[in-house]
């Protein structure tokens, strides 16, 4: 009984140092991932991917904010740290392919195809009307598991009808990750066609973040905010557009 006692005491004070360096090892990890964030929500704000102002989006529908992923072609190293970020959303997600949709997450899925040697097939924007006449190219076996690349959901349409083209080629898709999901409905739509969604950010993560780094003011993250709340998608927006929907 004593010797137990003296084995408690041992063990004791080395439970809490073990607990303290533990617990401050995943309190610095996540400050790390999160300053990482940070400083890459500044690097495509720098970079011209995030506009603001009264800009015209898609379908003519007018936007106090417009993300733009194209320019990080020009960007390397930003690209690259999208990549990655896209890549740690994905290590849990079980696929054989990559698929970016087209064309703003074209670069940055083949980034991740490279980085993780994991296949990449393209889907067109329109069927080739020569050669193959395809509406994707690259080699793919049917029932495969797909992973969609997408830069933003807003509606989530794009998304969709890149999913759609690749069902109906016999590939399984359940899931995307993305650069940004807008809150404004497009993920509850998506997921209520089969597709969950992982983001790097949401709006309110992206505006949190570019607002403390002194990027955009408190009115402009508030008229933002007033703006995503009146401005929200559905299944309906879906039908409108001639999406053909998987219910």
């Amino acid at each position: 009984m004593i010797l137990l006692w003296k084995c408690i005491e041992w063990l004791y004070p080395k439970r809490i140092l073990f607990y303290f360096v533990s617990t401050k090892l995943v309190v610095n990890l996540l400050y790390k991932t999160m300053s990482s964030l940070k400083e890459l929500a500044v690097a495509l704000f720098e970079a011209g991917a995030v506009r603001l102002g009264d800009i015209e989006a898609k379908l003519g529908r007018r936007t106090p904010i417009y993300f733009d992923l194209r320019v990080v072609v020009s960007h390397p190293k930003v690209m690259i740290s999208v990549a990655q970020q896209l890549q740690k959303l994905s290590e849990d997600i079980h696929h054989d392919l990559l698929c970016g949709v087209p064309y703003a997450a074209l670069p940055i899925a083949a980034v991740m195809s490279i980085n993780t040697d994991t296949p990449m097939i393209m889907k067109r924007k329109e069927t080739k009307l020569y050669g193959t006449k395809k509406m994707l190219e690259g080699k793919f076996e049917n029932n495969q598991r797909c992973l969609v690349v997408e830069d933003v959901v807003t509606s989530g349409g794009s998304l969709m009808e890149t999913v759609c083209t690749l069902r109906a080629e016999g590939l399984n898709v359940t899931d995307a990750v993305v650069v940004l999901d807008r809150e404004q409905g497009g993920v509850s739509v998506l997921k209520k066609n089969g597709i969950t969604v992982t983001s790097i950010f949401t709006l309110t993560d992206l505006l949190k973040m570019l607002n403390e780094a002194g990027k955009i003011s408190d009115e402009t993250v508030q008229i933002i905010v007033e703006h995503i709340k009146e401005c929200q998608f559905s299944n309906l927006d879906f039908m409108k557009d001639n999406l053909e929907l998987i219910e």
